[in-house]
This record gives C-alpha cells, structure tokens and sequence, in this order.
C-alpha cells in the first residue's frame, strides 16, 4: 500500500489528468495524449501495488478511445469515473490525518 507521499503524487496525477479530460473532447491530439497519460497513470498505480484503483482506471480505458474527426460519445461517463477516482484519493490522504 502507497504512503502518504506516494497517495500525494497519485492525487496530483489524477487531478491533472481530470483538468485536462475536459480539453481533450474534442481535439483528437489531446484526446490520444490524454489516454496516452492514463495508460501510464495505470501503470504507476499498478506498480505502487494499488489494485482497486487500477481497475477503476481501467475502466476508464475501456471507454476512453480516441476517434479522429469525431467528438468522443463517453466523455461525461469518463469524467464521472474520474472524480469518482480523485475522490476515492483524496478520502484515503483523508484517512492518513
């Protein structure tokens, strides 16, 4: 399980990847960075041992899938389950005081 500092550094991704979800709808470059981004933030938490998160940004990346020439169809279900994420994270550094 991540320490305090390590939980600081996934709110801070999530924060982040949040934020930059609404500018990516519908610019296709943004898009495919943006998933870009969680594919590796997936990675971080799975590496940090954080199996209940990752699956929940699996999740997200199973609806996230970048189209050229479209504007995406999940995007309000993806940024639920985001803040849905930032929150869980938020109330675990909630819980170390």
């Amino acid at each position: 399980m991540p320490d305090r500092e390590q939980w600081d550094e996934i709110l801070k991704e999530i924060t982040e990847l949040c934020e930059s979800h609404g500018d990516s709808i519908a610019d296709f470059k943004r898009c495919r960075e943006f998933n870009r981004r969680l594919s590796a933030f997936l990675m971080m938490v799975e590496d940090m041992e954080c199996y209940q998160l990752a699956d929940r940004v699996m999740d997200v990346l199973i609806i996230c899938s970048p189209k050229e020439g479209s504007r995406c169809e999940n995007a309000l279900l993806a940024e639920g389950k985001l803040e849905r994420i930032r929150d869980k994270v938020r109330k675990q550094i909630d819980e170390y005081g």
